[in-house]
């Protein structure tokens, strides 16, 4: 519903009175709505600097920068707002339309699944999913050129093109750094440095017990699958997430970097290591 210009000015007075009021967020949908997309693209921004948690902004600041063109940092958003809250239908509903646009069947699949759980009257998301699947699942298109068979996990095209976004990811700005483990515990990619070494054979050794621990707990609970574990040392901020095989990432940042931009980066190393997972065919 179109936001009244009495709300506008309520709102507008409202952050006017207080810098650090929610109010920011409505007025920023109002000013989208209107074709205000700079002016919602501050406020949104500069609300989050107060807000850095607050799951519908990094949502909203997503569908501005998908207006503006800024795909990549658009999806940074919607990943943000999922690692924040798992469950945010909106924002797992615009990841799988983003992974659909750009032809990356497996994760726009994973994500549209979710999104149709929530909502299945949504007829874009049931349209974009079932051609997702053909095209993931089901026989390629009489177009479509065969991929090559995936090589083994130890060489080859998709073991390096994990390693290379982990590794990439290990070095962002502020990031102590970020691993994969299957399920076994053992390092599939990445590393993590303490004290200039890369101590990610001893972190793994560590953490192996940490997916299984988390899920018999949530399983005695009766709360559901585990989506993410969030730890604070005085050293670090270390997110781990599970993985489709049984096994997990983990990405540590310092505490002097805001959390927000820690689970963002672990947003990304389960989405490297989800499309490595199902380029092995699961294995």
């Amino acid at each position: 519903m179109t936001a009244s210009p009495l709300q506008v000015r309520q709102w507008s007075d409202e952050l006017a009175a207080d810098p650090a009021s929610l109010a920011f967020l409505p007025l920023a949908r109002a000013y989208r709505d209107s074709g205000k997309r700079d002016a919602a693209l501050r406020l949104c921004i500069r609300g989050l600097e107060r807000h850095p948690n607050h799951v519908d902004a990094h949502h909203l600041l997503g569908l501005l920068y998908r207006d503006g063109g800024e795909l990549v940092k658009a999806e940074d958003e919607w990943g943000i707002a999922l690692a924040l809250s798992p469950e945010h239908a909106a924002a797992r509903r615009e990841m799988g339309l983003s992974a659909f646009a750009r032809g990356d069947w497996p994760t726009a699949v994973r994500h549209l699944e979710q999104a149709q759980a929530g909502d299945v009257t949504d007829q874009e998301v049931r349209a974009a999913l079932e051609e997702a699947w053909r095209h993931s699942r089901g026989p390629a298109p009489p177009t479509a050129v065969a991929a090559p068979a995936p090589e083994a996990w130890d060489g080859g095209r998709v073991f390096d093109a994990l390693a290379s976004e982990v590794g990439a990811l290990a070095r962002e700005r502020g990031i102590v750094g970020a691993v994969v483990l299957d399920a076994q515990g053992f390092v599939v990619a990445g590393e993590m440095q303490v004290e200039g070494r890369d101590r990610s054979a001893e972190v793994a050794a560590v953490l192996s017990g940490a997916s299984s621990e988390a899920e018999r707990a949530v399983r005695h609970l009766k709360m559901g699958a585990w989506k993410g574990i969030l730890v604070e040392t005085p050293q670090a901020v270390v997110r781990l997430a599970p993985t489709g095989d049984g096994g997990m990432v983990a990405v540590a940042g310092r505490r002097d970097v805001p959390m927000g931009w820690v689970l963002r980066v672990a947003g990304r190393a389960r989405d490297s290591a989800e499309r490595f997972i199902a380029a092995m065919g699961g294995r």
